[in-house]
């Protein structure tokens, strides 16, 4: 018997620090990642498995979505300006060429106010840590993962009255990067293939 509450509490603790085995191995794959909480709305740097910073931020909603997904950053632009949107975009770190999306610096409201707002299908981080960010992040080396979407207070209210009616709801497991990653050497990550200058403006 204690044996076996050995083995499950060991399998429980590694599935908190590695989520999915996929997750682990990326730490180990990859230097620096940017991990994007989008359900909290919430970001992080990782580099070699251990957080170095963590910031608030603010992605699209589901007309103009930040889609989930592993992308790598292609391209770093310092002074971006939208001629589509008419707006700034400094510290631009375009990760989704086709899509023209990027994480860079912009408003992020307070946690109370950010149910009205939504980018474009970018990712807004304030400064001083988009600053930093860019500085940080390697063009070609750098990962960012997307996780989840968006829950809208609609969303979460309407689940609260299904689960008070006593309607079966399963509640997802928290989609946070793991915090405690030992400590990896992982290989430099080879720069992708280049891709082709985007037509289209990028979506603020």
């Amino acid at each position: 018997m204690t044996r076996k509450l050995f083995f499950f509490f060991i399998t429980a603790l590694f599935f908190q620090i590695y989520p999915v085995t996929s997750y682990a191995d990326m730490f180990q794959k990859y230097a620096k990642i940017i991990w994007i909480d989008q359900e909290n709305q919430v970001g992080a740097a990782y580099g070699r498995g251990r957080k170095l910073l963590e910031f608030p931020i603010m992605t699209g909603d589901d007309e103009t979505p930040t889609p989930p997904g592993t992308y790598v950053i292609k391209k770093k632009e310092p002074n971006y300006y939208s001629r589509k949107y008419k707006v700034p975009m400094p510290y631009s770190l375009f990760f989704d060429l086709k899509g023209m999306r990027a994480v860079h610096e912009g408003d992020v409201p307070d946690p109370d106010e950010k149910g009205d707002w939504a980018t474009h299908g970018c990712i807004h981080v304030e400064p001083p840590y988009m600053k930093w960010l860019y500085d940080w992040a390697e063009q070609g080396k750098t990962v960012v993962v997307v996780k989840g979407r968006r829950v809208w207070e609609e969303e979460e209210k309407k689940e609260g009255i299904e689960s008070e009616e006593g309607k079966e709801s399963v509640e997802p497991e928290p989609e946070t990067a793991p915090e405690d990653e030992p400590q990896y050497e992982p290989e430099p990550e080879t720069a992708p293939e280049s891709e082709p200058a985007p037509e289209s403006e990028p979506e603020d």
